[in-house]
């Protein structure tokens, strides 16, 4: 398995050679001899590393690995996915690079990723990092989609309708985000966005984030359905088996992931430490803050 020759579409990315005519894209940055971080991206997302968000990881001297799940970006669609083979790509990507530990980050549907890359990979990595972070679809005692803006509403309400409406939802979403500058982005996810959120994305943010889904919807939008799949699926694993630290942290203004959430795994978690932010969304939560967030976590898991 070996990396690409010149990265991906001259951004800088690289190619792993997963076998099998598939491939995943990655980048790497920060220190190179830095404690390892695997970031796990939202939904839509890619391996474009986004400054406003990994600047503050980088600058404390930690080295950002950055993926473009399956179907996302240049990586190859992968059909049928879950949330725990996803992870187990992981697992061969951090091989590759040749690191002994790592922590894992998940923010959003990153999360759920995350933590199934404890689990898959339990001999290195060391600690989980959660930001506003998914429970489980079919999670006791949780109603998924409470307190969520209507465009997830729609989302997520899909799960259950087949195939043909999963794609119709996810190309009207898509057609929402991909190429649509930061004003309009705000117009169309109103429903979803508190006052914070919305100004994070009117930002530097904004730019970031623009660039980091537009590489990931460049080739069509496969990530985002298979990762709408896996989500609403059986993950794979149980959360409940996952024994390093883990670090939650979640906004209590969100409208995307709702507090629930985030409630709902530290009943679930057992070596959960649970921060909630009153004055955070799901955006802001991130926004240049992950960086003090890596160094609670890492104290824990020396």
């Amino acid at each position: 398995m070996s990396a690409g020759d010149g990265g991906s579409e001259g951004n800088g990315m690289e190619l792993l050679d997963l076998g099998q005519d598939r491939v995943l894209e990655f980048t790497v940055r920060g220190p190179e001899n830095g404690p390892v971080v695997l970031f796990h991206h939202g939904m839509p997302g890619s391996a474009v590393p986004m400054g406003s968000v990994l600047d503050s990881v980088t600058d404390r001297g930690y080295r950002v690995v950055t993926f473009s799940r399956p179907g996302y970006g240049a990586s190859t669609p992968s059909p049928g996915r879950t949330v725990a083979s996803t992870a187990e790509m992981c697992r061969v990507l951090m091989d590759h690079l040749g690191v002994d530990e790592y922590l894992a980050t998940g923010w959003s549907t990153g999360g759920p990723y995350a933590l199934a890359t404890a689990g898959a990979d339990s001999a290195r990595v060391s600690g989980v990092l959660l930001i506003a972070s998914f429970a489980p679809y079919d999670a006791e005692g949780l109603e998924f989609v409470a307190g969520m803006g209507v465009q997830n509403h729609a989302l997520f309400g899909s799960a259950a309708r087949g195939e043909q409406e999963q794609r119709a939802i996810v190309s009207q979403m898509a057609a929402i985000v991909r190429d649509s500058d930061p004003a309009e982005l705000v117009a169309g996810m109103a429903s979803l966005l508190p006052k914070v959120d919305a100004a994070e994305l009117t930002g530097a943010y904004g730019l970031d984030n623009a660039a980091h889904m537009n590489h990931g919807l460049a080739a069509g939008e496969d990530g985002w359905l298979e990762d709408l799949r896996a989500l609403t699926a059986p993950w794979g694993f149980d959360p409940a088996d996952v024994t390093v630290p883990v670090e939650l942290w979640h906004g209590a203004l969100d409208q995307m992931v709702p507090l629930a959430h985030g409630q709902w795994l530290t009943r679930n978690l057992p070596t959960v430490h649970t921060h909630v932010e009153g004055g955070h969304g799901h955006i802001s939560l991130g926004v240049g803050r992950l960086g003090n967030k890596l160094d609670r976590l890492r104290s824990r898991a020396s």
